[in-house]
């Protein structure tokens, strides 16, 4: 049985003069280590999933748990990361996605060395990279999965993982059986 494509990714490259970035200058200067602290924290989130994340109404309590801020402080920091562009506010308001045009072209470079294998599919309703800036080896497909993690093209093949004949004999089996279940 193949392994399923992974999505996510296990680290992601962060620029190392990420502190002389206007945009985080002026996070850092309204909210201090914090403002950073959620920024990289949500990055780490998106990118362990891949290139976006779908968010609830749940998502400040935990990330209020987890850094030790008031859900209060999350939601300001959030909404200030959005007007500032570190993430698309179009598609959040829309869909409650967290992702921007930055986050989607590392991605792209990062699963670069996996495309050499297969095509890196992601879904079309949440890219944001124009054709031009979309590398020949992602290819952008609509999905009606309604996960809230990225959808895995790479797991359309639902039945596949055991053949038929060892799924009829296993039939044939249990018919003779009660369950206990």
């Amino acid at each position: 049985m193949a392994r399923p494509q992974k999505q996510g990714l296990n680290y992601y490259p962060k620029d190392v003069d990420i502190f002389s970035d206007r945009k985080i200058k002026i996070v850092m200067a309204r909210y201090g280590a914090d403002g950073y602290t959620l920024y990289d924290y949500l990055l780490c989130e998106i990118y362990k999933e891949g290139y976006y994340m779908k968010t609830d109404d749940d998502l400040p309590y935990i990330i209020a748990s987890d850094l030790n801020m008031s859900v209060e402080k999350i939601g300001q920091i959030l909404n200030f990361l959005l007007e500032r562009s570190l993430f698309d506010d179009k598609l959040f308001k829309s869909d409650k996605v967290l992702t921007s045009t930055g986050i989607q072209k590392r991605y792209q470079e990062a699963v670069r060395s996996r495309a050499t294998k297969k095509t890196v599919l992601v879904d079309e309703r949440y890219w944001l990279l124009s054709s031009d800036e979309t590398s020949s080896f992602i290819e952008a497909r609509h999905s009606d999965n309604k996960s809230e993690n990225n959808y895995s093209f790479s797991e359309i093949n639902p039945d596949k993982s055991e053949n038929n004949s060892t799924k009829e004999s296993k039939e044939k089996k249990s018919k003779g059986k009660e369950s206990i279940y």
